[in-house]
């Protein structure tokens, strides 16, 4: 059987601009490499502090297509309970770091989506992580207490109040967490695009090739087609640090998969008994994320995988977890309900701690965000480019402040490794996939 393998949201934002490609040398005051949440957030800071200089930002695929129209679109202010380590006054006090830096990534997205009238379907509704599983019922507890402790927003939710909220009596426990946002990450992103001043030049179909300093503090960016001569350099193209020579041995991609059905009917949507859009989120590293969206649908993922690359038979595979994942839910649900299913990396470390920093003379770069990229990259990417242009703030203070991604082996030892680890969690986690 054949598959839609197109990104279910990408696919729903309708028509997208054509950028063209980069040929030929160039001159320019800034290069900005990834045209993600990231780029597109340093780009903007750039232009708004640096005025009349040459800002070129460029991706080597197309501009918000990859990783940041691919996510499940929550905008989050808080790590997911079963990932944070907030048992020890060290692990809450490195918590409490992030969580201020999320919560401006999403008052950051907000003000821009007010700002620009962006349609994404924006709701502050937050969202709830939620347990089937008994097994997992006391870590929710334990989790709610070091909120409480922290004064972080939550409120636990039994059985009866997720059914009422969900419409599914599926989950036994869970946590509502406020503070974040649910959004389309498509429409998102295309429109952050969209906004940009003009001062920007946006290159599509333009992959680098390498990255060489220059011996008069330049740095010259090698393309297959020309290449660009530049004073300083962001890059935010998170899983792929590595190829460019930076954060090697630091961090690492995970292909995460995700099914969207087509919108509700009136019948199935009877069954959800009139329900608000939500979000839920799995206590488990590997159990699964949905989500019920503004326009009717429901959202899936349920798999992550240290992987190249997903190809269509193994897509074909993720997709039949994923209509089981929903049917486990919601048993109504009809078996072609699936719309789209599709793949995308997101980019990991292993102690889960972000790339922030000028990692090479007028190089800096901003990335690894351990799938928390939306208010992340929007706030990283605003940070990265008032640090490379020397203008300090409590938060750049404060991502500067982070700790740095933990070493990881080379890929020889560290492949087998990772599969193994993911092995364990996937079935750790399969009581809630």
């Amino acid at each position: 059987m054949s598959i839609n393998d197109t990104c279910g949201w990408t696919e729903i934002a309708g028509r997208w601009k054509q950028y063209p490609t980069l040929s030929n040398d160039h001159l320019a005051d800034w290069v900005v490499i990834g045209a993600g949440f990231t780029g597109i957030a340093a780009a903007r800071r750039i232009a708004e502090l640096d005025p009349g200089k040459r800002v070129v930002l460029i991706d080597g695929k197309q501009p918000g297509q990859g990783a940041s129209a691919r996510n499940s679109g929550f905008a989050v202010a808080y790590e997911s309970p079963g990932h944070a380590q907030v048992h020890t006054k060290a692990g809450r006090d490195s918590y409490m770091a992030r969580h201020t830096i999320d919560s401006a990534g999403v008052a950051e997205v907000e003000r821009l989506v007010n700002k620009y009238q962006i349609a994404c379907d924006w709701s502050r509704t937050g969202s709830i992580h939620a347990a089937s599983d008994p097994k997992n019922f006391d870590a929710i507890n334990q989790h709610q207490q070091c909120f409480l402790d922290m004064g972080i927003e939550s409120s636990l939710l039994n059985q009866q109040q997720l059914k009422a909220r969900l419409g599914t009596d599926h989950y036994g426990l869970g946590i509502y967490c406020g503070g974040g946002a649910l959004l389309q990450p498509a429409t998102l992103v295309k429109g952050l695009l969209e906004s940009l001043p003009e001062q920007i030049e946006i290159y599509a179909e333009s992959p680098i090739i390498g990255i060489q300093q220059g011996l008069d503090s330049s740095v010259t960016i090698q393309l297959a087609t020309g290449e660009i001569k530049a004073k300083k350099v962001i890059v935010g193209v998170n899983a792929f640090l590595p190829r460019l020579g930076l954060a090697q041995n630091r961090v690492f991609p995970l292909a995460l998969t995700a099914s969207l059905t087509r919108c509700l009917n009136d019948d199935e949507l009877k069954e959800m008994k009139g329900v608000e859009p939500w979000g839920v989120l799995s206590p488990q590293a590997l159990g699964a994320t949905l989500r019920f969206t503004a326009d009717k649908r429901l959202l899936i993922r349920n798999t992550a995988e240290y992987l190249p690359g997903i190809d269509s038979n193994r897509l074909q595979k993720r997709r039949q977890l994923h209509q089981s994942g929903l049917q486990k839910r919601f048993p109504w649900l009809a078996a072609d309900a699936i719309e789209t299913t599709w793949s995308g990396q997101i980019c990991v470390s292993r102690n889960s701690r972000p790339v922030f920093g000028e990692l090479e003379k007028n190089v800096f770069a901003s990335g690894c965000y351990n799938a928390s990229g939306i208010a992340k990259g929007n706030i990283m990417g605003k940070l990265i480019a008032e640090h490379a242009l020397g203008q300090p703030s409590e938060l750049v203070n404060l991502a500067r402040s982070l700790a740095k991604p933990g070493w990881i082996p080379p890929k020889c030892f560290f492949s087998p490794l990772a599969k193994m680890r993911m092995a364990h969690d996937r079935a750790k986690g399969l009581s809630e996939t």
